[in-house]
């Protein structure tokens, strides 16, 4: 009875404290093996993210120790950032109070440690626990070892010690079975052995992080009255761990914080290898039941005219399982069990959906909504009718997704009438010439949907072309350029005056006959404002006929040592005549007096062209070709008398009408006496002309090679004689 008193004059006196305290919760330490006698200690840490102890040591500093109790060394490790464990209730009925607050920081180190006698020692010390906890005497005053021992056996099998799989919950409820799997797993799949077990004692508030930690031995928590390690809580049935399975049970009966330990041994062939002991904190709390299924507004989660497809909003509170029914009628299987469900409705309508929280437990609570499905009403607007502005009139219709009994709503800008309630309106007139909006709202049932479109009042094409009076002698030609206008693509047609068409915004047309001449442009259009326009100019173009004329010469062909032509040009129209002779010469005359006689200057062949004007200016032209052939002329001496007379002191061929020449002389015994490439230079009778001795008086040889007009080639030989 006096433990009973003390437990509930303690639980009283702590809920308000439960928040505070210090900071340790629980933590367990162990290794694994990495090969090459190295490991890996990990050392995982549980504090009270509620109270206002010290944080997380960075680094924690782990100590190891040789069996005969030296330090072997000490480990500086880091955690990778702290994580909030979840409070995990498996009543769903019932919730924990929102002080229940735990944090984790996992370290993890590597170590070389080189096989000994004896093995090593690993620990890591902290102080202080909760000054809230239950069952321990004065436990703001003691502290927590983690601790695992690595045997020589390990040492020698490179043995990893086993870890546990999962974290304790958080909170227990009075009340409430705690069902709990504690197991561990060992990487050397070792046999495992479960027990409760007592935490080590640790840092003190005097040293509350030794550094190092100090070496084994080690001693236990002081356990307060009534409790031990088989006995850590007020539960009935007391907490019990299977030794086999690992699962932790037991039904606490009374509020308050409660260490507990567990111990997972490790054999191998009957040998124990190491021994993980696990130091943690039971909450255990009065858990309220605050059960409320609740279906949020149906507009937070779907839109009721977005299509008979949902994704169902769930906002209960303190729930764990659902049960949905759809609400729609003669099936059973419009069920679900998940938290926010799709769900394809059969059909548009108006559904009485159900959701359960917590179905089949006492705290159940049910939730009922009206849940709408719609199509989305899709709309689009044709028009048809005429476009002219100065006579439109149009007929509107609204097409798309919506049902028989959907309303309508037009708004014309402009128009007469303004507005419409019918589907599909018809003689809609607007008021000038422009761009003018149409919108459709179609509304059925609480959806609406919206199209809006613009319709063009368009202006009726007019056919323009811009053209002066064109006077002009035959053949005449006449440049067209359409500058019609009109609010659409047209067709063009152009009516020449002279039975000639043609098709095309720029033309060019030939008259080629005489007289007075209309030209009409015709534009229509197969869109928009259909209709067809005409511009018509009359006596545009007037054209007159050219005079006659003919040109006569001579002859066609003279040699350029005779080169005088005689031209005639006869005719019964015109008043004027001029010449030109095609060397840049003109003659000017009047008609009949249109004889010339010239004479060209060089060879070559000439277009001799004659323009005849009449009156009117108009003109026409006759032509001769006529040609001027360069003469071949040779001559060539036999004889020479070079005295200094000047008669008859030099030798060479007289040679005309060459266009490659070439002169060589040789004395009686074969010698080059004078070379020439010009049929106009002249042998003196010395060396190469040179004039520095006397002309040798004898017979000389000569040869000639040469290229005359149209590559006639002539080669000559013979003698010439140097008199004295």
């Amino acid at each position: 009875m006096f433990r009973r008193f003390l437990i509930f004059l303690f639980t009283i006196l702590s809920i308000p404290l439960i928040s505070k305290g210090d900071h340790l919760v629980g933590g367990e330490i162990y290794y694994e093996c990495l090969g090459n006698d190295n490991y890996q200690i990990t050392l995982k840490v549980y504090r009270d993210c509620n109270s206002s102890g010290a944080p997380f040591d960075s680094p924690a500093s782990i100590a190891i120790y040789t069996s005969n109790g030296g330090l072997f060394t000490t480990l500086d490790a880091f955690h990778g950032g702290a994580q909030l464990l979840p409070v995990i209730i498996n009543n769903p009925c019932l919730q924990a109070p929102p002080n229940v607050c735990v944090e984790e920081a996992v370290y993890t180190v590597t170590v070389n440690l080189p096989f000994i006698a004896g093995g090593y020692h690993v620990a890591y010390q902290r102080c202080c626990r909760n000054q809230s906890i239950v069952n321990l005497t004065n436990p703001a005053s003691q502290g927590s070892t983690y601790y695992v021992a690595i045997p020589e056996a390990a040492l020698n099998s490179c043995n990893s010690s086993p870890h546990f799989n999962s974290f304790p919950p958080l909170a227990l409820c009075i009340g409430e079975e705690l069902i709990f799997n504690h197991s561990a797993t060992d990487p050397d799949g070792d046999q495992l052995v479960y027990s409760l077990c007592t935490p080590y004692h640790g840092g003190s508030q005097a040293n509350p992080a030794p550094i190092p930690p100090l070496g084994p031995p080690y001693t236990n928590i002081n356990w307060g009255g009534g409790y031990s390690a088989m006995d850590p809580l007020d539960a009935s049935p007391i907490l019990a761990i299977d030794p086999v399975t690992g699962q932790l049970t037991g039904v606490p009966t009374q509020a308050g914080q409660y260490v507990v330990g567990v111990c997972v041994e490790e054999y191998r062939n009957g040998q124990l290898l190491s021994i993980n002991k696990r130091d943690f904190q039971f909450n255990v709390v009065n858990c309220a039941s605050n059960v409320e299924a609740v279906i949020p507004i149906q507009t937070s989660f779907h839109d009721p005219c977005s299509g008979l497809g949902v994704t169902f909003g769930n906002n209960s509170i303190n729930t764990q399982y659902y049960h949905w029914d759809f609400g729609v009628a003669n099936i059973t299987t419009d069920t679900s069990n998940i938290h926010n469900p799709t769900y394809l409705f059969p059909d548009t309508g108006a559904y009485s959906v159900t959701l359960i929280g917590n179905p089949g437990y006492a705290c159940a609570d049910t939730a009922v909504a009206i849940i709408e499905v719609y199509e989305e009403i899709v709309v689009d607007i044709t028009s048809s009718g005429n476009p002219c502005a100065d006579a439109n009139n149009f007929r509107f219709e609204a097409n798309g997704q919506f049902g028989g009994g959907s309303t309508f709503l037009w708004e014309f800008s402009n128009a007469t009438p303004a507005t419409s309630t019918d589907r599909n309106p018809i003689g809609i007139v607007f008021d000038s010439l422009g761009v003018y909006s149409v919108t459709v709202t179609v509304t059925e049932n609480s959806c609406s949907g919206e199209a809006t479109s613009t319709i063009e009042t368009l202006p009726r094409p007019q056919a323009f072309f811009p053209l002066d009076t064109l006077i002009g002698c035959a053949p005449l030609g006449v440049l067209l350029v359409d500058n019609s206008t009109s609010a659409t693509d047209y067709e063009i047609s152009w009516n020449l005056g002279d039975g000639s068409t043609d098709v095309g915004s720029h033309i060019l047309h030939e008259y080629t006959t005489t007289g007075s001449f209309d030209i009409s442009l015709t534009i229509w259009t197969n869109e928009g404002c259909v209709d067809t326009s005409t511009y018509t100019l009359r006596q545009i173009v007037e054209t007159f006929p050219i005079p006659n004329g003919e040109l006569t010469v001579d002859t066609n062909f003279h040699y350029i040592f005779e080169p005088t032509f005689n031209f005639e040009g006869t005719s019964t129209d015109a008043v004027e005549c001029s010449l030109a002779t095609g060397d840049g010469t003109i003659f000017s005359g009047n008609v009949p007096m249109c004889a010339y006689e010239y004479t060209y200057l060089d060879t070559g062949r000439y277009d001799a062209v004659m323009t005849f004007t009449d009156a009117n200016g108009c003109e026409t032209k006759d032509s001769v070709l006529i040609r001027v052939e360069p003469e071949i002329r040779f001559y060539i001496p036999n004889a020479f008398t070079p005295n200094g007379d000047r008669i008859n002191d030099t030798w060479g061929p007289k040679a005309y009408g060459f266009r490659v020449y070439e002169l060589w002389v040789f004395d009686r015994w074969g010698k080059q006496m004078f070379h020439s490439t010009d049929p106009f230079e002249k042998w003196d009778g010395t060396l190469n002309n040179e004039g520095n001795h006397e002309p040798v008086p004898a017979v000389y040889s000569y040869r000639i090679s040469a290229v005359a007009i149209r590559d006639l080639i002539i080669k000559e030989s013979g003698h010439v004689i140097i008199l004295k």
